[in-house]
C-alpha cells in the first residue's frame, strides 16, 4: 500500500471506516457533556478524486462511487453519505473528505478536535482547511509519542482514531498494539478505534492475539472483506478494532457492515463480522 492516502481516498476501506466513525461520534453526542476527538494520523483532510494520484489507482470507483443513494442506507452510512454530499455540493464534486473533516462536521460547540500528522504537507493542508475553526488544534508530531502526551483530554470523554501508514508496520502491527496499550493505560475510559488492512488471515490472527494479551479488557473487532482473506494479490479487507465500544455499537455495526458488504463487493466469498476480542469484565 502506498503511504499517501491520496491514492486510496474514497475506497471501500474508507467507506467502512468513515461509516463506523460516524456511528462512534453519534454515540458520544448522546450526552450533553463535551468530548474530544483525536486523530493520530490525520492526513490532508480533503482529497481530490479527480487528481492524478486518485485517478492512478481508481480505488474510489469500487468504494464511494458505489453508494450514490443514501435513502436505503442504515443510519450511520446515510449520515456519512450526507456529509460527503454536503462537502461536494459546497466545494467541488470531486472532493472526498477524510476523517478529520468528517469528524469536525459532527462536533458541537462544546466539543474539540486534536489532529496529528508528522508530514509537513499534510499538516499544512489541515491548517488551511481548519484555520477558521477555534475548536480544532493541529499538531505536527509523531503519533507514537504525541498521543500519550495529549491524553487524557480536559473533557475526560472522547474518541481516538488511529489510522497509521501500514507500509512501515510489520505484518502483525506491533506498533499499533504498543500504542493502544500505552494510551489505554493512561486513559482507560477513552474510546479508541484502530484501523488496519486485511491482506493475510495469519497476520490478523497474530494481531488479535497480541491485543488479547495486552490486558485491555473491552475490545471489539469489525471486519469487511470484499475478497477472500487468503487472496495474495492485495488488500482483501478492512478492519477496525474498537476499545470501549459504546452501548449499542455491536448491533448497529453488524447492520452497517452487512449493508456495505452487499454493495461494495460481488465476490461470493465476501464477508463481514463484528465480535468481541476480550470479554467484558
Amino acid at each position: 500500500m502506498n503511504y499517501r492516502h491520496h491514492f486510496h481516498a474514497g475506497n471501500f476501506a474508507d467507506v467502512m471506516k468513515h461509516s463506523l466513525l460516524t456511528g462512534l461520534l453519534a454515540s458520544l453526542r448522546r450526552k450533553d457533556t463535551a468530548f474530544a476527538y483525536i486523530d493520530t494520523h490525520a492526513g490532508a483532510g480533503i482529497y481530490d478524486l479527480h487528481g492524478t494520484q486518485a485517478q492512478k489507482t481508481g480505488e474510489y470507483r469500487a468504494g464511494i462511487d458505489r453508494l450514490d443513494d443514501h435513502r436505503s442506507a442504515p443510519p450511520w452510512v446515510a449520515d456519512y453519505l450526507r456529509l460527503v454530499l454536503a462537502r461536494q455540493a459546497r466545494f467541488a464534486r470531486s472532493d472526498y473528505p477524510g476523517s478529520p473533516w468528517l469528524a469536525v462536521q459532527q462536533l458541537r460547540a462544546q466539543d474539540r478536535a486534536i489532529l496529528l500528522d508528522v508530514q509537513h504537507a499534510e499538516v499544512a493542508s489541515l491548517r488551511h482547511h481548519f484555520k477558521d475553526d477555534a475548536r480544532v488544534a493541529v499538531h505536527q508530531r509523531n503519533a507514537y509519542e504525541g498521543l500519550t502526551a495529549l491524553i487524557p483530554p480536559k473533557e475526560r470523554r472522547g474518541l481516538v482514531l488511529i489510522d497509521p501508514p501500514y507500509e512501515i508496520e510489520r505484518d502483525d502491527y506491533p506498533q499499533v498494539v504498543k500504542l493502544l496499550t500505552a494510551a489505554h493505560a493512561k486513559w482507560p475510559t477513552g474510546v479508541y478505534a484502530a484501523w488496519f488492512p486485511i491482506k493475510q488471515r495469519a497476520s490478523i490472527v497474530r494481531f488479535y492475539r497480541a491485543l488479547q494479551n495486552s490486558g485491555i479488557p473491552k475490545m471489539m473487532s469489525c471486519e469487511l472483506c470484499v475478497m477472500p482473506d487468503d487472496n495474495a494479490l492485495g488488500l482483501n479487507g478492512s478492519g477496525l478494532v474498537v476499545v470501549n465500544p459504546p452501548w449499542g455499537f455491536y448491533e448497529e455495526a453488524k447492520q452497517t457492515l452487512a449493508w456495505l458488504a452487499d454493495r461494495l463487493s460481488e465476490h461470493p466469498q465476501r464477508s463481514h463480522h463484528v465480535r468481541w476480542l476480550a470479554n467484558i469484565e
